[in-house]
């Protein structure tokens, strides 16, 4: 298990400030954020390439926060790759064990499995530059895999990738990380990766932890305006309880009234966070269903898209829903078409004043889409 506490490291003049998470042994826990959050200034004091200020890192309970990195036992793959021109893939691949003095039949035999799964077997004569892209990074997983790591760190590995050979290297690390309970901290600016290979993540804004945990919670209940946008949710847009009771909210939104699941008092300020995909849209008429709230709304736009298409709509708010083409065409959704949207009450999530710094903001005045600042790359 990793256990980082209070974690304060500089790189230049950015600071990651008091970083704390764990990793529990055999999970993937992923590191969420902008470019410039802090992401990879977490993963270089965690392995020990930067200083750390204060805080401590410990790994399967011995705190390891001083120690020089190669005593860590950490399996590391950076963005850059770095998989060594000079040698081939065979040579690549052994290279953590030569020089931990790994030798044996059972290295052998592991290492045999690791080529077997990553599909190498093919390829160990050949030199990097005789690669392709996704060959090189299957290289590189499988050359920090190799000596058996206790945690391996992943720094946006397949950032560089197309999105096939994105999604096909997300299922190898899915396999080889429950085949062998690897335990795995990944740090990364997708979205559907982190969701697809992480157990838990961490939103990490400005050098800061903004929320964390299970990744459907932090997904469906971002705690701020800032997360909500990093994560994508489409429509976030400020509003005002009027009412509250049995855990049932009452909150207008524009011409709307919305009810939502929480426990906001009435006149609370709150900003409304919907994700696109939990609107349904219907005919007029519509059909039954369980949803609370069921909005009268004009289509603005339709855009089409893989695999869902997105539909921009006047619900006395600005509302938008994904919907896949086949329903798209049977609706006949065109621009000024009236339709139903609805929303049950557990997708409405509301995200109190205080989340936002303080209670009238710009956020709210804006309709929730004030942009986070960057910082300098972290």
């Amino acid at each position: 298990m990793l256990e980082v506490r209070e974690l304060t490291v500089r790189a230049g003049t950015f600071r990651l400030r008091e970083v704390s998470l764990r990793v529990e042994p055999g999970r993937c826990h992923a590191v969420l954020g902008p470019s410039g959050c802090g992401k990879t200034t977490l993963l270089h004091g965690v392995l020990g390439l930067r200083p750390v200020e204060s805080g401590s890192v410990t790994l399967n309970g011995q705190e390891i926060t001083r120690w020089p990195v190669e005593r860590r036992g950490m399996g590391y793959v950076p963005q850059e790759l770095r998989v060594f021109p000079h040698l081939t893939v065979r040579e690549n691949i052994r290279y953590g064990l030569e020089a931990r003095g790994c030798r044996g039949a059972e290295w052998e035999r592991w290492v045999e499995e690791l080529v077997d799964v990553t599909g190498l077997g093919g390829l160990l004569e050949r030199r990097p530059n005789q690669l392709s892209g996704g060959e090189r990074q299957r290289v590189a997983l499988a050359r920090a895999l190799a000596f058996r790591p206790k945690l391996v760190l992943l720094d946006e590995p397949f950032a560089a990738l197309n999105e096939s050979l994105r999604r096909e290297l997300w299922w190898l690390l899915r396999t080889l990380q429950h085949r062998h309970g690897l335990t795995v901290l990944l740090v990364t600016h997708d979205l559907a990766e982190a969701y697809v290979l992480a157990d838990r993540v961490t939103v990490l804004l400005e050098g800061r932890v903004i929320q964390q945990g299970d990744k459907a919670a932090v997904y469906g209940r971002p705690a701020a305006p800032a997360v909500a946008q990093f994560l994508g949710v489409e429509t976030l847009q400020p509003g005002r309880v009027l009412a509250a009771g049995q855990g049932l909210v009452t909150v207008e939104v524009g011409r709307a009234r919305l009810q939502a699941l929480g426990d906001a008092q009435p006149g609370e300020s709150v900003l409304v966070s919907i994700r696109a995909e939990d609107v349904l849209l219907t005919g007029e008429a519509g059909g039954g269903s369980s949803a609370r709230n069921r909005l009268p709304a004009r289509v603005l736009r339709v855009d089409p898209g893989h695999p869902l298409w997105r539909v921009e709509l006047d619900a006395g708010f600005p509302l938008t829903a994904l919907v896949t083409r086949p329903a798209c065409e049977e609706l006949g959704l065109a621009p000024g078409q009236s339709v139903q949207a609805w929303i049950k009450a557990p997708a409405v999530h509301l995200i109190r004043a205080e989340a936002c710094g303080h209670g009238e903001s710009g956020l709210f005045r804006t309709g929730g889409r004030a942009p986070f600042s960057k910082g300098p790359e972290g």
